[in-house]
């Protein structure tokens, strides 16, 4: 992982994360592994489009994804890539991804694990039943608190 001096991108005053140091890696296991998700919301667009040719919804392969724990904590998630496994390529379509995050919410899954790619990129693992079901490959996020979910008002 790099030093701890990489200093986060700014957005509209609040830090935007690229990069898993140490210490937010323990941060972020310590507040966050192991937490019920009580909330999944998919944006139809990313952060990382090219404004001027934005990819078609059945070819979508990067999304922005807000993740909500049940202890209150929200990480919005910018220029995701979605693994069922780690060995297939990236998921693809926003209906596809639409739905996995429809399913995966009503059965309830866990942030089991967290982990840090080869360029030290966050990777949040969701789990079933310690049994992961989908790898979630960050090129951004920010850590908030929530007091509703979006579907709740």
């Amino acid at each position: 992982m790099q030093a701890d001096e990489v200093a986060p991108e700014e957005s509209e005053g609040r830090a935007i994360h690229s990069i898993l140091t140490d210490k937010l890696y323990d941060q972020l296991e310590a507040q966050a592994v192991g937490q019920k998700v009580a909330g999944l919301a998919l944006w139809e667009a990313s952060l990382a489009d090219d404004e001027d040719r934005p990819p078609a919804a059945g070819e979508r392969t990067v999304f922005d994804l807000d993740v909500y724990l049940e202890n209150a904590l929200a990480f919005e998630l910018y220029g995701v890539l979605c693994y069922a496994d780690l060995e297939g390529e990236p998921l693809q379509g926003l209906d596809r991804i639409g739905t996995i995050v429809e399913e995966l919410t009503g059965k309830g899954v866990w942030l089991d694990d967290i982990a840090a790619t080869d360029e030290d990129e966050l990777v949040l693992i969701l789990s079933q039943n310690h049994e992961p079901k989908l790898y979630l490959c960050v090129g951004g996020w920010v850590l908030n608190e929530w007091d509703n979910l979006p579907n709740d008002g």
